[in-house]
């Protein structure tokens, strides 16, 4: 849908929270050929959005079964807990020092 003619961005609803917001305001969640579930704009397949740094919408749509509706097959309970440790907040992480495509900083 590039160039839209009223300028508007496109909303998507949250999984979790039911919420329709802008995509800048939401992660898309896609599930991968192996059933796992990966954060990525730009990966091919079907895609769940949640709000942005929101453990609140990540817990209800794991209650609410979002994931399973939203691509639309049964999700591994594994794979939706892989999910939830790649999206922690890096700066809540005591196990890595550094931001992921980030080259180290030079001392």
């Amino acid at each position: 849908m590039p160039g839209r003619a009223d300028g508007a961005a496109p909303v998507r609803t949250c999984v979790g929270c039911r919420e329709r917001r802008t995509q800048d305001q939401l992660t898309r969640i896609a599930r991968r050929g192996d059933g796992s579930l990966a954060p990525g704009r730009t990966l091919p397949g079907r895609g769940a959005w949640l709000c942005r740094a929101s453990p609140t919408c990540l817990d209800l749509a794991i209650r609410r079964g979002g994931f399973a509706r939203a691509f639309r097959t049964s999700i591994d309970p594994a794979h939706v807990e892989e999910l939830r440790t790649t999206l922690v907040d890096p700066a809540d992480r005591s196990d890595i020092d550094f931001v992921p495509g980030v080259p180290p900083a030079r001392n």
